[in-house]
């Protein structure tokens, strides 16, 4: 009788679908931002001693002139009134603020506050660039690979220094973590590339690059970071790599591209009004401070440094025409694509190529099989490669996959791009990226709305600093919890509301088909 009990409970956890859980999910964070770019740009801790872990940041900003230079130039571009002071911990007086993308934002009681908000899910990205390292001239590591390892074991301290967090592996997993009032963490990698697949142009010589590797060399370093436990993926970042080419938004990153690959990006014109594509590709020397471009020698090895024109070429715009990336996906991408499905990786479309990401997604369709893109815009909003197509959307709707909308600027910007993507999929299987702690700035206070604190709801405190999301913005990942609260207030509907904080069940579910599927995927 006791077996027949335990068939009968079997076939019931098989076939009976599991409960829902709640809360939404953060598509894209970085809570280990401090262990990449050298190490010594991007200041602060999650987790620690707070006086140290979030004090002074003069010892790291200001110790190497090139690299207080660097941060000057870098934090400007946000708030060119903005003034980094140094001063963290008890008073919070400079940072952090919604416009510093070198300090610190996701404190660990930051991000309990943000889960005690609605925050069930969290993708926890591993991050860095080696162009960014090598300029700052920190102690290291600067090469992906280590970082990867270093950010991903950071990740998992993170988790657990806590009581309120617990990495998921599986889709199982997930949905146990949040049903029992936590926060699910789930690892991933958003490296400029996978594998130290690359070569870069400092010679950096504490590791070993492979820039032709052969598919053997590909499966395994997946079956690695899978063993290691990163379940999310973007096969591309911000340069072309051995899997394809990335979507080209931003000249600067022209420079990281050379500096990782020995070669400038290769475009081609289409016509704006059947791509939507305005963007067109200037030389990255073209208005570059004096002072930048004084020190660019010290920055960018001779034949990347872009205050050399020679070093860069200057494309032809044709009228009615945008730039593109004229790179898709290669031979070698296919494998991996194929081969991070037949893992059951969730995949990440974001920052490929409009002919990568085309051919993915018309691979994801084939084989039924999930793809997300999980912290962008629609094309009509970015005007280049990068945001995404009604088609491409509704291809990540037929597969099943999730849509993270961006931050935005300030509430009713997000709420707008929310109505906006809602308009396009029709359905509520969207979440947000955030981006906190991946160089990108956060969202400013809304002026045209006021969120009220009240004793059900009151202000962030930490040390001597109380903050307000309607004058500080979204300075750190704490105020994520009153950034959600304010969406109302700048017009998102109570379903709308009630769809966003099901996004956990929707990601989960999405999980669980990449789990379905995988054993399906062919190359």
């Amino acid at each position: 009788m006791r077996h027949l009990y335990c068939i009968i409970f079997l076939l019931a956890s098989y076939y009976l679908p599991a409960q829902a859980i709640t809360g939404f999910v953060d598509m894209h964070a970085h809570p280990r931002g401090d262990l990449a770019y050298g190490r010594e740009l991007f200041y602060g801790a999650p987790y620690g001693d707070i006086s140290v872990a979030l004090g002074d940041c003069r010892h790291d900003h200001s110790r190497n002139l090139v690299r207080s230079i660097l941060a000057a130039q870098t934090e400007q571009q946000n708030s060119p009134t903005w003034r980094d002071g140094k001063k963290g911990y008890p008073d919070f007086t400079s940072w952090p603020a919604w416009c510093s993308i070198l300090h610190q934002q996701m404190w660990v009681d930051w991000i309990r506050r943000a889960h005690e908000g609605g925050l069930n899910i969290m993708v926890a990205l591993a991050v860095s660039s080696h162009t960014i390292a090598y300029a700052s001239k920190g102690h290291g590591p600067y090469d992906d690979e280590q970082v990867l390892l270093d950010c991903v074991q950071g990740i998992k301290d993170l988790v657990a220094h806590s009581d309120f967090m617990e990495v998921a592996y599986t889709p199982a997993d997930a949905r146990r973590i949040v049903a029992s009032g936590r926060l699910a963490v789930i690892i991933g990698s958003e490296m400029d590339n996978i594998g130290n697949f690359y070569n870069p142009q400092d010679h950096y010589s504490r590791a070993t690059f492979t820039s032709e590797p052969t598919e053997g060399q590909v499966q395994a370093e997946l079956d690695k970071l899978y063993a290691l436990g990163v379940r999310y993926i973007f096969p591309v970042h911000l340069n072309n790599t051995v899997f394809g080419g990335t979507a080209i938004f931003n000249k600067t990153l022209n420079v990281a591209n050379k500096f990782a690959t020995g070669a400038e990006w290769k475009i081609e014109q289409v016509r704006t009004d059947t791509s939507g594509i305005t963007f067109h590709l200037e030389h990255p020397g073209s208005g570059l401070p004096a002072i930048a471009k004084a020190f660019m020698p010290l920055l960018m090895p001779k034949n990347v440094n872009p205050a050399k024109m020679v070093n860069y070429t200057i494309w032809d715009t044709l009228a009615g025409y945008g730039h593109r990336n004229a790179l898709g996906l290669t031979a070698r991408g296919r494998f991996a694509i194929s081969y991070m499905m037949q893992k059951g990786y969730m995949i990440d479309i974001d920052h490929m190529s409009e002919r990568m990401t085309d051919e993915v997604l018309s691979k994801a369709v084939t084989a039924d099989y999930p793809v997300n893109s999980g912290h962008n815009e629609p094309r009509s909003f970015s005007h280049n490669e990068n945001g995404r197509t009604l088609l491409q959307y509704a291809q990540i709707k037929r597969v099943g996959g999730m849509i993270g909308v961006g931050h935005g600027a300030n509430a009713s910007d997000f709420v707008h791009t929310y109505h906006t993507v809602a308009g396009i999929v029709g359905e509520p299987h969207m979440a947000i990226g955030t981006d906190v702690g991946g160089f990108s700035a956060q969202p400013q206070r809304d002026t045209t709305i006021r969120l009220i604190y009240d004793d059900t709801f009151t202000r962030c405190k930490t040390g001597n600093r109380i903050w307000d999301i309607n004058t500080d913005g979204m300075a750190h990942y704490g105020l994520l919890a009153d950034y959600v609260r304010s969406w109302p207030l700048a017009g998102m509907s109570g379903e709308e509301m009630k769809g966003f904080m099901s996004s956990a069940e929707y990601f989960v579910q999405m999980w669980e088909k990449c789990e379905a599927r995988k054993v399906s995927v062919r190359y």
